[in-house]
């Protein structure tokens, strides 16, 4: 009988379902074997518990995937040197609540995705969110800041945030509400204020403010704006910046008889837009 392939044993570690040919897996050579073992739904925890020690690092991220790792495993996963692997626990919708706070006051800059990770675990407390949202590092105020299940409250803090991207994110945020769009619409910082913009969720009303903003890239994102009335699209279609003028010749909502007066601009790529506009 020939000597089985590795391609082979990786298929029957990813499909075994009997005990017998999961004891013989979980002792292969080859990482990529036993990696498929851990990730099998069918591996009991009993093997799991021992490819926990496993020296290859993608086993151990596979077993913390695994949903049906007992809590024993778990704890011992969320000691790991390695943040990968707890970064997957940190996923893990089966981890509990306490390995999950636990996982969350590992505050050292490096393991900022361990945390990160803890925002999309629909059991993580709102308790664990409000600690997040003062977290050390700006990347994981800006993920929390993000999420669509991120509450009202917490965007309100992170519109506050002393971190542009934080901002931005809040902005970026499905759920934010008017209150905060206008809030924002006032940022010191102009990338801020170019992305509530941009924002489709933007009311005409603040749209009619940023239309007058001091910073063309503002200005820009709202001749872009695909919500943008035609009053404002012609107003900026006599901009004194070029780029501007771009963003309505660009834009679908521009009227033809606009297009048609931008066609002749000064600028050529104004008038390239305009021109590929009209053709449609």
């Amino acid at each position: 009988m020939a000597e089985e392939s590795l391609e082979e044993r990786e298929e029957r570690a990813q499909n075994a379902t009997t005990l017998e040919e999961l004891e013989i897996l979980v002792k292969d050579d080859e990482s990529s074997v036993r990696n498929n073992v851990a990730a099998n739904e069918n591996t009991p925890q009993s093997l799991l518990e021992k490819l926990v020690d496993d020296e290859d690092v993608d086993v151990r991220m596979a077993v913390a995937e695994n949903k049906n790792i007992p809590v024993s495993v778990m704890e011992k996963l969320a000691e790991d040197e390695d943040y990968n692997v707890r970064e997957n626990l940190a996923r893990n919708e089966n981890t509990p609540v306490l390995l999950l706070e636990k996982l969350g006051s590992d505050t050292e800059y490096d393991n900022y995705p361990v945390r990160q990770a803890l925002i999309s675990n629909k059991n993580s407390p709102l308790s664990l969110l409000e600690k997040l949202a003062k977290d050390v590092d700006s990347g994981v105020r800006s993920a929390l800041s993000r999420h669509p299940e991120t509450p009202l409250s917490l965007l309100e803090q992170l519109a506050e945030d002393e971190d542009d991207s934080v901002r931005v994110g809040v902005v970026d945020n499905k759920n934010i509400p008017v209150s905060l769009l206008e809030k924002l619409a006032k940022d010191v910082y102009e990338d801020v204020r170019a992305r509530v913009a941009e924002n489709e969720r933007t009311p005409m009303s603040l749209l009619e403010k940023l239309v007058d903003d001091e910073n063309s890239f503002v200005r820009y994102e709202v001749a872009s704006n695909l919500n943008s009335p035609v009053s404002l699209l012609e107003k900026l279609a006599g901009d004194d910046d070029d780029f501007v003028r771009n963003g309505v010749a660009q834009n679908k909502s521009t009227p033809s008889s606009q297009l048609k007066k931008l066609a002749t601009d000064e600028d050529d790529d104004v008038r390239t837009a305009a021109k590929e506009n009209l053709a449609g």
